[in-house]
């Protein structure tokens, strides 16, 4: 698409048939699901073997641009089906009956609608549901809304429905895969949304394809507790170091007025989960930010931590961070196998706690260096003070041309050659405060 002014670059064809291909993609790249005919909806290929087998079907859906949410969660041990809208908008009710009566039909057990805290998304699966019901399927509704960014006393339409709600779609999956029933699924689901909080930051805003950036920040600006849509959040700060933000997010996340608390000792999981933009160095960075302040600073014991991109907002740069109180069983439902590849298995589940090493570490193979450094070794003849002082100076030169050097490095290399000329010239300044140099200037 050729680029206009005030519309954001991306790699689309036409903006108004970009979630239709973004649906293709998914399925063709995916072996296990189909996508029904005329709908944006993304089943289980299998489903008859699930219809069969008298298990409940889960199904979620909203609007596009949180890839890989929801169709990117339709796998055994999770979502049965998910519905898609156009970018940010919810799905029309016909689509939504439509995925329901292809799980719903001849299923005994019955269909789990998890729907996020929107208006629109309540709106048009409660409509959906009445229809369905009528039509003799057995459906149930579960809405979650786990948004910590507004206080308890804030008049507000409801808390908002983010990224936690993957753990409630793995929840109710591994539920529904081990033969619960649908009444046992529904308390579990309310239960589990009820137990967890989430709060993010964004450093950017996201753009809708065709579309300019759908608000502004300032280049040293970020916002606290904005919504996945875009909506506006609590409050605008200058950019902080990480932990100093991770610090801020978690203590609202938690605080006096908030909805879910945290007390020492108590079992979390959490989600670093990356709204889109954010690189891969910054979210580990995040990561050992919130393990470190949970575990160090709250006293909690983090039995899972789960980061990447898990509910998007198109390619806002910024991440949200979810906790989930947990016991055994929760546990055990999150641990349950899935063959969903946007979910991550934890092959091996750390664990961080109180008291114990955040960090694995491996100590190095030693080697013998024998060193023979005289009592005087800081002093030294007149060569070795020339020597010292031409060292200085190189050094000094090297490190005050960084931003030179790196710039015309950028014609032809990567951009890098003055950052590692001057990480060599501190670390020569460094080991030549530990040098012997006699006069012959060795």
């Amino acid at each position: 698409m050729a680029e206009q002014e005030g519309v954001a670059k991306k790699l689309v064809n036409d903006p108004t048939v970009a979630v239709d291909e973004a649906i293709s993609g998914l399925v063709m790249t995916t072996p296990t699901l189909v996508r029904l005919q005329g709908h944006r909806v993304v089943i289980r290929k299998d489903v008859d073997s699930v219809i069969t087998a008298g298990r409940v079907a889960i199904m979620s859906g909203g609007g596009s641009g949180h890839e890989p949410a929801m169709g990117g969660y339709v796998g055994r041990g999770m979502l049965t089906a998910a519905v898609a809208g156009a970018v940010f908008t919810s799905p029309p009710p016909a689509s939504i009956l439509a995925a329901i009566r292809e799980i719903g039909f001849g299923n005994k057990a019955g269909v789990l609608l998890i729907v996020m805290n929107y208006t629109g998304d309540r709106l048009n699966f409660g409509l959906a549901q009445e229809r369905a019901r009528l039509e003799g399927i057995k459906v149930q509704m579960v809405v979650v809304g786990e948004d910590c960014a507004l206080p308890v006393t804030e008049k507000t339409a409801g808390r908002r429905g983010l990224c936690g709600t993957i753990l409630v779609h793995k929840i109710s999956g591994a539920m529904a895969d081990q033969g619960c029933s649908l009444e046992e699924i529904a308390a579990a689901a309310e239960a589990a949304a009820r137990d967890m909080g989430t709060m993010s930051v964004s450093l950017s805003a996201c753009s809708v394809p065709g579309k300019g950036p759908s608000f502004v920040l300032q280049e040293d600006e970020m916002e606290l507790g904005l919504g996945i849509h875009g909506e506006a959040g609590i409050r605008r700060d200058k950019v902080q170091p990480a932990d100093q933000v991770i610090a801020t997010m978690v203590e609202h996340l938690v605080g006096s007025q908030s909805y879910i608390s945290l007390k020492a000792g108590d079992r979390v999981v959490l989600v670093v989960n990356n709204l889109g933009g954010t690189s891969c160095l910054e979210m580990s960075i995040v990561a050992r930010a919130t393990i470190q302040y949970l575990v160090q600073v709250k006293l909690v014991r983090v039995e899972r931590c789960y980061v990447g991109s898990y509910m998007t907002s198109l390619e806002m740069a910024g991440v949200s961070i979810t906790v989930l109180h947990v016991d055994d069983e929760r546990l055990q439902h999150l641990d349950y196998p899935t063959d969903v590849p946007s979910w991550t298995s934890l092959s091996e589940c750390a664990q961080y706690q109180p008291g114990h090493p955040l960090v694995e570490e491996r100590i190095p193979r030693t080697q013998s260096v024998q060193k023979e450094v005289s009592d005087n070794a800081g002093s030294c003849g007149e060569l070795g003070s020339i020597v010292r002082k031409v060292l200085q100076s190189v050094s000094d030169a090297l490190i005050n041309a960084e931003d030179r050097l790196n710039d015309l490095d950028r014609g032809s290399g990567d951009g890098d050659c003055g950052s590692t000329l001057k990480r060599g010239a501190q670390g020569l300044l460094l080991a030549a405060c530990g040098l012997h140099i006699d006069d012959r200037g060795v």
